[in-house]
C-alpha cells in the first residue's frame, strides 16, 4: 500500500510540474523542452538505479523532453569512503551499464547527461565523471569533475573539453562543488557556454543554499543553468529536501522543486527566430567584463600569514552596521542619533547609501566621526553622474579609488580591517572579487541608491571568495561573512529606515583558501566571450 501510494504522490508531482510549465514558451512559439531526472538514488545499487532511470527516461522523452539531465553519481551513490571502496563499482564509458544510458538516448533520440565514477585503464584513476550522449548514442562529452572527492577521486583538468554542441546552442557541464566556485562555470561562459549543466548531490545549506549559488552563477554569465540534484538518503548525506532548479540567464528561477521520491522537473528554454538559445545575455555580460582590473587574478599568495604577508593592520573585531533610509536625502541627525544610541568601545565602520554630493555633509559626517569614534563609507554622486567612494575618520577623508594604480579600488585600512568600496556593477563579475580578496582584502563595501533581492543574494554568495561584505541601498541593508570556504555565514539583513549590525573578527578573514584549478589564460583574455572554433568538437 505504501508503494502504491509513493507512486500516486510521485505522479502528481509531475503533472504539477508539467502543467506549471506549460506557458513557458517564446514569443514566436519555438522552445527546448529539458528535463530533470531528481532521483532518489539507491546506495551502491547501479543496476537497480540503472532499471529506475530508464523509465524515468523513458517518460521524460514521451512528454517531449530532448535533452535529459541526471544528478551526480547516479547510477551509484556518493558516499564512498576510499578507493578500495569504490573500486567494485568503477566504469569506463565503454562499460556495460554506462553503454545502456548510450542506447536509451539512440532509442529515445535525445541527449542524455549521465554521472558514474570513472575509472582510467591506463592509470588506474578514479573520476567523479559526467558522459554526454547523443541522440545518435555517440558520446559528445566526457567531464571530469574539477573539485574532486578528496578520498578517492582525482581532480579533473581546468584545461578538458567540458562543452557539446546541439541543435539549440552550445551546453557546458560542471559537477556539483564546480558550481561552487564562481570561475569555473565564468569559464565556461567565456567559452561561450549558453547553457550550463550542474549534476548534484547538494542538500540545503542554511542561510545561503544551493539555489542561491546557482542563481547567482546563472546571472552573473547571463546564462541557462539546469541543476539537477538528488532526493533520498545516502549513506551519510541527507538530500529528502534538497532542490533540483533550471534557472535564467537573468537569475530568475523557471522551477525549482524538491521531493522526497524520485520525480522529473521540466523547463522550456525560449528560443529565438533561428531556433536557438539566445547568446543576447551572456554577450552583455561578457561585453561588460574589464580584463584590466583582473590581471593579478593568478596571484597565489600561499603564505598563511597574509598580515604580515601584506603588511596589513593587526587583526581584531571591527563593528559593522550598514543603513537604509526611510527618506532621501540622507537625514544626517538620524544618524548621528542611531551612532550615539548604539556607540561602542569597539571601531565600528557605518555604511551609508550612494547620496548626491548636493545634498552630503562631509563636515558633519567627519564631526561625528570624531564624537564617538567611528568611521562612515559611502558613494557620492555628482551632479554630472560620476561617482566617487569615500572613507570618512576622525583623521579625514579617504578616497577608495586610485586612478593611477593597475587595480583601481584601493583597499584602506580601519582599525583592524583592509577594506575596499567597489561599485555592484564591477562586483556582479566575480572575477574581481577573487583579486581583492588575494590582495588581502578583509571587507568588501557596497553603496548603492537602491539594492535588489537578487543583490542581496549576490553579497551573500560572494562571501564564499573569502571576505566579508557589507552592502547599503536605500531600501535594503545586508552585512554577510562566511568562516572558511565551506563554512557557516553569518547574514543580517534590514529593509526601508533600518539598520543592520554585525561583529566582524578579522582573524577570520585573514585565513583565506583559493581554489585555483581554473583555466586563467581563458580568463585573462580580452575576448568577449563570443564562440571560439577551439570549443567546437
Amino acid at each position: 500500500m505504501k508503494t502504491v501510494l509513493r507512486c500516486l504522490l510521485a505522479t502528481v508531482f509531475l503533472c504539477i510540474t508539467v502543467s506549471a510549465l506549460a506557458g513557458t514558451t517564446s514569443v514566436n512559439g519555438q522552445s527546448l523542452t529539458i528535463a530533470l531526472v531528481h532521483f532518489k538514488v539507491q546506495y551502491k545499487e547501479p543496476a537497480r538505479n540503472l532499471e529506475e532511470l530508464k523509465k524515468l527516461h523513458r517518460e521524460a522523452a514521451a512528454k517531449g523532453a530532448k535533452i535529459i539531465f541526471n544528478t551526480e553519481l547516479a547510477l551509484t551513490g556518493y558516499s564512498f569512503s576510499s578507493r578500495e571502496d569504490i573500486r567494485p563499482f568503477t566504469q569506463t564509458v565503454d562499460s556495460r551499464l554506462v553503454r545502456e544510458i548510450a542506447d536509451l538516448a539512440k532509442e529515445l533520440a535525445v541527449y542524455i547527461g549521465i554521472t558514474f565514477p570513472e575509472r582510467d585503464v591506463q592509470t588506474d584513476s578514479f573520476y567523479n565523471a559526467a558522459a554526454v550522449f547523443s541522440p545518435q548514442g555517440k558520446l559528445v562529452c566526457n567531464y571530469h569533475k574539477i573539485y574532486g572527492e578528496k578520498r578517492w577521486a582525482r581532480p579533473g583538468s581546468p584545461y578538458q573539453n567540458n562543452l557539446f554542441l546541439t541543435p539549440w546552442g552550445m551546453v557546458g557541464v560542471v559537477i556539483c562543488a564546480d558550481s561552487y566556485f564562481d570561475l569555473i562555470p565564468r569559464t565556461l561562459a567565456l567559452k561561450g557556454a549558453d547553457l550550463i549543466w550542474v549534476p548534484a548531490n547538494w542538500p540545503p545549506m542554511g542561510q545561503l543554499s544551493p539555489v542561491d549559488i546557482w542563481s547567482i552563477r546563472a546571472m552573473e554569465n547571463g546564462v541557462y543553468l539546469a541543476a539537477c540534484n538528488r532526493t533520498g538518503k545516502d549513506k551519510t548525506m541527507d538530500c529528502s529536501k534538497a532542490e533540483s532548479a533550471v534557472i535564467a540567464p537573468d537569475g530568475t528561477p523557471l522551477v525549482s522543486r524538491s521531493s522526497e521520491e524520485s520525480a522529473l522537473l521540466f523547463a522550456n528554454i525560449s528560443l529565438d527566430e533561428n531556433g536557438q538559445i539566445s547568446k543576447m545575455q551572456r554577450k552583455q555580460k561578457m561585453g561588460t567584463r574589464n580584463v584590466a582590473l583582473y590581471r593579478q587574478l593568478y596571484l597565489d599568495p600561499w603564505t598563511e600569514n597574509l598580515t604580515m604577508y601584506y603588511q596589513l593592520p593587526d587583526p581584531g573585531k571591527i563593528l559593522l552596521h550598514s543603513l537604509t533610509s526611510a527618506q532621501n536625502p540622507l537625514d544626517i541627525g538620524a544618524i548621528e542619533a542611531q551612532v550615539a544610541a548604539e556607540s561602542s568601545p569597539s571601531p565600528a565602520l557605518w555604511l551609508l547609501p550612494q547620496t548626491g554630493v548636493d545634498v552630503l555633509n562631509k563636515e558633519k559626517l567627519q564631526a561625528i566621526a570624531r564624537s564617538y569614534n567611528c568611521a562612515f563609507a559611502l558613494s557620492v554622486r555628482s551632479e554630472q553622474g560620476n561617482v566617487s567612494e569615500l572613507l570618512i575618520t576622525k583623521e579625514g577623508i579617504q578616497s577608495f579609488t586610485d586612478a593611477k594604480g593597475e587595480l583601481p579600488y584601493r583597499l584602506l585600512r580601519f582599525g583592524p580591517a583592509a577594506v575596499a568600496m567597489v561599485p555592484l556593477n564591477e562586483l556582479r563579475h566575480p572575477e574581481l572579487g577573487v583579486v581583492l580578496a588575494k590582495l588581502g582584502c578583509d571587507l568588501v563595501l557596497v553603496s548603492e541608491p537602491e539594492l535588489s533581492a537578487l543583490d542581496i543574494r549576490l553579497a551573500k554568495v560572494r562571501t564564499i571568495d573569502n571576505f566579508a561584505i557589507a552592502a547599503s541601498g536605500s531600501n535594503r541593508a545586508v552585512i554577510a561573512q562566511m568562516k572558511g570556504v565551506h563554512g557557516d555565514i553569518q547574514v543580517q539583513m534590514s529593509d526601508n529606515g533600518r539598520s543592520c549590525v554585525l561583529e566582524l573578527d578579522t582573524v577570520e578573514t585573514r585565513s583565506k583558501e583559493f581554489y585555483d584549478r581554473v583555466d586563467f589564460d581563458v580568463l585573462l583574455r580580452d575576448d568577449k566571450g563570443e564562440l571560439k572554433n577551439e570549443y567546437v568538437q
